[in-house]
Order: C-alpha cells, then structure tokens, then sequence
C-alpha cells in the first residue's frame, strides 16, 4: 500500500487572553500567503474556548515549508512573543522529514514517518 506524498506540519500553542486578537491577525497574515507558495497546498488554524490554538498545514515537499517558513519569519517571529509554542509536529516521508529536521530542531518535534494512506 502507498501513503500519499504530503508533508504536514502541526503546531500547538497556548495564547494568554489578552494577545488572542494579535494572534488570530497573524493566522490570517499567514494564510494570505499562500498565493506566493505554489507547493503550500492548505492550512488551518483551530481554537479552544481553554486558550490553546492548534495549526495544520500541508505542502507537497519539505522545500516548500522551507519556502514559507522563510517567507513568513517575520510573522512566525511575531507569533512567538504572542504565545506560547508546547508542541510541533512533522508528518510525512521518511527523506522529507530529514530535510526539515535542522529547521524545526529548537522546538523539539515529534517526527511521524508516514506509511499509509491516501489523497484524493
């Protein structure tokens, strides 16, 4: 069986009240992006009524994350002062995660070499 050839990236974060507004405005920043990344195939950002958020977002290899999170640092930047990061994902082949593995290493991933599934 094969598994689709995505890269998905998964970040969680705790956001205090008062910088919730400032944080939903750089979600957006981000998502309006996506028309200057032709390999960034979708994202979504998602809120609990507890504070936390969490982010998906696919793209069709790892230099295309390497594309947005160079496109996007100085809103990535911002989002660090706003909130704070417990965790970050990477979902995808084996050789992709590899090639991300130095960008992401501050923030401790957990890695997911992905075996099956599919994409329609």
């Amino acid at each position: 069986m094969s598994a689709p050839h995505i890269v998905t990236v998964i970040g969680y974060f705790s956001i205090s009240s008062e910088n919730a507004a400032a944080f939903r405005e750089n979600c957006a920043a981000m998502v309006a992006l996506h028309d200057k990344e032709p390999g960034h195939l979708a994202t979504a950002y998602g809120f609990c009524s507890d504070g936390t958020a969490v982010s998906r977002e696919d793209y069709d290899s790892a230099e295309a994350v390497q594309r947005h999170m160079q496109l996007g640092s100085h809103i990535f930047e911002s989002t660090q002062a706003l909130v704070q990061i417990t965790g970050v994902e990477l979902h995808g082949p084996a050789e992709e995660i590899d090639r991300l593995r130095d960008l992401f290493s501050a923030m401790s991933p957990r890695c997911f070499v992905t075996e099956y599934g599919f994409r329609r």
